[in-house]
């Protein structure tokens, strides 16, 4: 064998080894990183029911819309408020969310111009509660 053919060996296995090194990283981060966090954001999540938008009592400036979200197999009931924001995105913010509720079993109701009142079954989970926001007080009742 020539010397010329062993250096085109030689190079032809080190690319070979470096692909394989490359295709068993990309493996290794796939199953790592991106498969767990598939699901991570609506991945696995039905469309949102039960969507209601109320505003305030006596043509208050907020107003809240609240939602029922299956993920796998939990369930989450959420409650934004309005942010006086016009930009995409910024419109709303969270002040409640629900885990382990069936859905209607919660509701999200104005007690007032300046209070939003949650009620929900004891067995639900709280993730996330803001007690206030905006100047609006959000109180829950779990029953």
């Amino acid at each position: 064998m020539s010397k010329s053919f062993r250096w085109l060996h030689i190079v032809l296995e080190i690319i070979g080894g470096l692909a394989l090194v490359a295709c068993l990283g990309w493996m290794a981060f796939y199953f790592l990183f991106i498969v767990p966090m598939s699901h991570f954001t609506d991945g696995n999540c039905s469309p949102d029911t039960e969507q209601r938008l109320v505003n305030a009592p006596d043509g208050g400036e907020h107003n809240f819309k609240s939602l029922h979200r299956t993920c796998g197999q939990y369930n989450f009931f959420f409650a934004y408020l309005s942010t006086g924001n016009t930009n995409k995105g910024y419109e709303y913010e969270p002040i409640v969310e629900l885990k382990n509720i069936a859905p209607g079993s919660a509701t999200a109701e104005w007690d007032g111009p300046n209070r939003i009142v949650v009620t929900f079954p004891e067995s639900a989970e709280v993730v996330d509660h803001y007690a206030r926001s905006f100047g609006i007080d959000v109180v829950l009742r779990p029953q």
